[in-house]
């Protein structure tokens, strides 16, 4: 049986409480167009979430890890006062099929790079789009991002690449 779940937008819900959740589209669409500039395809399935999403397909999702009070990087060692900056932790991961052996057959290297160069591409692109992830819902500059990109092991006949980024919310 399916689960219900309301439509934010039948109710008069505050533009401040979207903020999350619009960052989390902006910072979508700009994965896919630095993609789409740098002539790189990207699988279809395209969305975003909290937490983290199964692995199960080719798929781009950008993941809200947490949210915390400060500008990016700051340590949770001081008080904040409640007028500073706050920051979400993302993963951006792309998501694509993977060579797998079969009747336990070990896959070919030639597979095997093949596969590995997505992987390279999407490592080379997600950091291409760092100057794209720090700017404001205005386009001006941001307070800064980390981040940090690196490919998972394949596993199930498919391979993530991982981006962990903190940045302001803006």
């Amino acid at each position: 049986m399916a689960t219900t779940i309301p439509d934010i937008n039948n109710y008069p819900i505050d533009d401040d409480a979207k903020l999350v959740m619009n960052m989390m589209q902006r910072v979508l669409d700009t994965v896919v167009g630095v993609y789409e500039q740098m002539g790189v395809p990207l699988p279809a399935r395209q969305f975003w979430t909290t937490g983290g999403a199964v692995e199960d397909c080719e798929q781009v999702t950008v993941n809200l890890i947490q949210a915390y009070l400060g500008n990016p990087g700051d340590q949770a060692t001081q008080p904040q006062r409640c007028n500073v900056a706050r920051s979400a932790v993302l993963n951006i991961a792309v998501t694509r099929n993977f060579p797998i052996g079969e009747n336990g057959k070990a896959v070919s290297p030639d597979r095997i790079m093949q596969g590995s160069a997505w992987a390279m591409i999407d490592v080379q692109v997600l950091l291409e789009a760092l100057r794209s992830f720090d700017q404001w819902s205005d386009g001006g500059p941001g307070l800064g991002v980390i981040a940090t990109v690196s490919p998972a092991d394949p596993s199930g006949g498919v391979q993530t690449v991982n981006m962990n980024l903190t940045m302001a919310i803006g």
